[in-house]
């Protein structure tokens, strides 16, 4: 008798889309209020701003080597809880920051915390995945990773008005404890865990996606540090809306299109996401109207849709169990650099011109991902739907 296809969506599975969702929530509190909290209360300038907002992407990708080794020794539960605990203090430290050196050092250590909660919940959402369906877990999984981005900002500037920033870190506080809670359903060590550190601490087949996720997300970091910014620059109060716009567009496509990665390939997947996201950034670039930072902002959300789970596939695939963090804590590692790189580059376009400068430059460098990723990646077959 053929055995029955193991369930995707099970109790466990959503329990940790949930423990997703409150991390992610936590730091989407922060977007719209750092910028303003390191340039108005802490007298900061645009790169201050770059380096605060985009720091934590550093320090998280000098950890991710070392997160990922313990990811499959010591289990995915105990560097999501450790995780949790770790950028929980990084955000509730902004209580006491009282210069842009405090703000900076608070977000280098909510990044220790990024580093080890992403790598350990990311491969437990593989590990629970059917192999023929990762990549639908992967747009699942980020689906509520967008929800806490898409909510976050907006509780975030309503704290922010009705108590101050100080509300806003105490929230963050809270709802990474509520993430640590949920971490207990990640699953333990695997079975032929290894005993000991491996002897590279990358994981060097998973540097060809990474190196393309750090190229396509260089322009985005710089959407994520100044677009508070441009937005209140151009008289539209409300700024989390711009952030919700984002969030709200990459849920609804990754439920509608959650298979979309698994059939296209990662070829026509990353290639379809360059250049929505070159568009996106040069419509806010060139559109200086309220309305243009919306059009640009769902435009850049269609390109950032599908081509983390597209790139993810590949780097997971590209290694055994006993070796998936490893493989993740070395594919992410882009991530971190271009969040931190991205947003220190992007300042000083901001500083030597200005910001719609930025977002052009933010644009190009998607194309030049593109022209990268036709060299770095393989046709690959679709699959049936």
């Amino acid at each position: 008798m053929p055995q029955a296809p193991q369930p995707l969506i099970t109790v466990r599975f959503v329990l940790l889309c949930l423990c997703g969702m409150f991390y992610f929530m936590s730091l989407g509190l922060v977007y719209p209020v750092l910028p303003g909290f390191v340039e108005n209360e802490l007298g900061g300038g645009p790169v201050a701003v770059g380096l605060a907002v985009g720091g934590f992407g550093l320090s998280a990708a000098v950890a991710r080597p070392f997160v990922g080794p313990l990811g499959d020794s010591k289990g995915r539960r105990f560097v999501v809880m450790w995780g949790s605990v770790l950028a929980g203090f990084g955000i509730l430290g902004n209580l006491w920051a009282v210069n842009v050196a405090a703000a900076v050092l608070f977000r280098l250590l909510t990044g220790l915390g990024e580093a080890a909660f992403f790598v350990g919940i990311a491969a437990a959402t593989q590990d629970m995945a059917p192999e023929n369906r990762r990549g639908e877990a992967t747009s699942y999984f980020s689906v509520t990773v967008y929800t806490g981005l898409a909510v976050g900002p907006v509780i975030g500037e309503a704290l922010e008005s009705a108590g101050g920033a100080d509300a806003v870190w105490i929230m963050g506080g809270i709802l990474c404890a509520m993430g640590m809670l949920l971490g207990v359903c990640m699953p333990g060590p695997p079975r032929n865990a290894p005993s000991g550190w491996p002897n590279t601490l990358l994981y060097f087949p998973a540097l060809r996606p990474a190196l393309l996720l750090g190229l396509g997300l260089l322009g985005y970091s710089g959407f994520l540090a100044f677009i508070a910014l441009h937005v209140e620059h151009l008289g539209f109060a409300p700024t989390g809306a711009v952030f919700t716009t984002f969030a709200v567009m990459v849920i609804g496509l990754r439920i509608l299109l959650a298979r979309l990665p698994d059939r296209l390939g990662p070829q026509r997947t990353s290639t379809m996401s360059y250049l929505f996201s070159a568009a996106g950034l040069w419509t806010i670039a060139s559109w200086q109207q309220i309305i243009g930072v919306f059009v640009g902002t769902a435009l850049l959300a269609v390109g950032q849709t599908f081509l983390f789970p597209a790139l993810f596939v590949m780097a997971v695939e590209s290694a055994p169990i006993h070796r998936r963090s490893q493989a993740i804590g070395t594919f992410s590692i882009a991530f971190d650099l271009a969040i931190g790189l991205g947003g220190l580059t992007m300042g000083a376009v901001v500083w030597l011109s200005s910001r719609p400068a930025a977002f052009f430059v933010g644009g190009s460098l998607a194309w030049i991902a593109l022209l990268v990723s036709r060299t770095l990646v393989r046709p690959g077959p679709a699959v049936a739907p």
